[in-house]
């Protein structure tokens, strides 16, 4: 039986050991592990050529570059005392109808509590939801068990991995390290995180982030870690640089600004140290290489919006304000690990926050509640209406206030955070605008404020902005009670800078 099967391998170009044939005449053995094992290897052994150069430039001399800390995207102090304007006393529901999920009876307001630096707020209530499993082929061999916002997964992993780099930082060694995971046999993992990538709508940032878990996973050392991400992130198609000194760091290039982390200028393009697993803060020169692997182009893309979804845990929250002589009570609920999965990004310039969807419950929910409270009026009404739901649902402190640094948020974010400040707001506000009433909204960009202004299809008195040959509306979802038109005292006057989102 043996001597036919090796007639028959050789037949087809294959050459096989005896211990191989073996385990190929195992009949208790699967078609995929006789291949496997058939082809074990050919898996050790095999360079293909886009490799063998980059290893051959790697051994060559590493040029040193300056790294840069990262810059704010505006470094004016905020206001921390917020005006009010005179309210304007308007009943929640028409003489002819009442929408039945407004709360008709004068209830007392919920007291939001301002979080502590745990980011967690109290007046949600989590509801245990099972944990979703992406669909999986099955693995032999070793595996790694991940909690990816909710999703549990099973990536495999060969025994190259786990010791990827154990070696002092040099040219020769990040050779040496990349030569054997090349060898190794990589491709089930690489194909496991590309089929995940498609199975859970990974964005760029996120695939990196499930390319860093897995190699925490995975790897044994913080620079084995390093290696292996980046070895993956390459094999997926990604520009990620290695940068060393006395220690291993990732970088790459992105799509747009980001601030706050540090970063090297490498032939024009920045490539940015992203807190894949927690912040990133390099002094001084590193050593890096200039060519990059033939099949390494892409940058991370934040300029597209992010279609990743966390699941696990529900919590709800309960935003109550007045609107008029009534108390509105809007009740919104959302996966946790979706706050978690926006809080690892870093900060991006301000046209990223409005545009970011809410998840598909959470958006019908508000949809379902707000709406009605549109229906039957004029756009400026409606408009007003959103305002003061903004203006007045959440508490306002200043990102240093709550959390001790610069930290934009995202609209999910502000409807999750008991506070909030003037960019959330108007986040917050222009995508509600934007799905609620379908009018164009822009943001206004102060120096240490931000406000936002639509543009209404009739006339609407009070301060407006032209833009691109259009009139916009000054609305400030910060200034307490303001309606459209209205600018916050201390800004009036003042050119801002206009952001166009929608």
């Amino acid at each position: 039986m043996k001597h036919l099967i090796r007639c028959t391998l050789i037949a087809s170009g294959v050459v096989a050991s005896a211990a191989t044939l073996s385990v190929v005449a195992n009949p208790g053995m699967s078609d995929y592990e006789r291949w496997r094992a058939t082809t074990q290897q050919e898996f050790q052994s095999y360079l293909d050529e886009n490799d063998k150069a980059f290893i051959g430039f790697l051994k060559q001399r590493w040029e040193p570059v300056d790294t840069e800390s990262g810059e704010e995207e505006d470094q004016a102090p905020k206001p921390t005392n917020i005006p009010k304007a005179p309210p304007v006393n308007t009943p929640v529901n028409t003489p002819e109808e009442k929408p039945k999920d407004i709360t008709t009876e004068p209830t007392p307001v919920v007291s939001v509590p301002v979080p502590t630096p745990t980011r967690e707020p109290d007046n949600t209530t989590p509801e245990q939801t099972p944990v979703k499993v992406a669909p999986q082929p099955q693995i032999k061999g070793p595996a790694a068990s991940i909690n990816f916002y909710g999703h549990a997964l099973r990536l495999p992993y060969n025994k190259a991995m786990p010791r990827a780099f154990s070696s002092r930082p040099s040219s020769d060694a990040i050779a040496s390290a990349w030569e054997a995971l090349a060898r190794s046999d990589f491709k089930p993992a690489l194909e496991q995180l590309n089929a995940t990538k498609t199975s859970l709508s990974l964005s760029d940032w996120a695939t990196a982030r499930l390319v860093s878990d897995y190699s925490e996973a995975v790897a044994r050392n913080a620079d084995s870690r390093i290696m292996l991400s980046w070895f993956m992130l390459v094999k997926l198609g990604y520009d990620a640089r290695l940068a060393y000194n006395d220690r291993l760091y990732l970088l790459m290039p992105a799509d747009d600004d980001v601030y706050g982390v540090t970063y090297f200028t490498l032939s024009g393009e920045r490539y940015y140290a992203l807190p894949l697993n927690g912040d990133v803060r390099i002094a001084g020169k590193v050593y890096t290489y200039g060519k990059q692997h033939e099949t390494a182009s892409r940058a991370v893309a934040f300029k597209m919006p992010e279609r990743f979804n966390g699941a696990g845990d529900i919590r709800k929250r309960t935003l109550s304000y007045e609107e008029g002589e009534e108390t509105v009570n809007v009740v919104v609920s959302y996966p946790t690990e979706q706050i978690r999965y926006l809080d690892s990004m870093p900060q991006l310039n301000l046209p990223r926050y409005p545009i970011l969807d809410l998840p598909a419950a959470t958006r019908a929910e508000l949809t379902r509640q707000l709406k009605p409270l549109l229906q039957g009026h004029s756009e400026e009404v409606a408009v007003n209406r959103l305002l003061n739901f903004v203006q007045n649902a959440f508490e306002y402190q200043t990102d240093e206030q709550q959390f001790n640094t610069e930290n934009y948020l995202f609209p999910l974010e502000t409807l999750h955070y008991a506070a909030s400040d003037c960019e959330d707001r108007a986040a917050l506000f222009s995508l509600l605008v934007h799905d609620l009433l379908g009018l164009p909204v822009v943001l206004l960009d102060y120096p240490g404020h931000v406000a936002a202004a639509v543009e209404f299809t009739g006339q609407v008195k009070g301060d407006a902005v032209v833009y691109n040959g259009r009139q916009y509306t000054v609305t400030d979802p910060t200034y307490i009670n303001a309606r459209a038109g209205m600018t916050m005292p201390q800004f009036a006057g003042q050119s801002p800078d206009v952001v166009e989102v929608f």
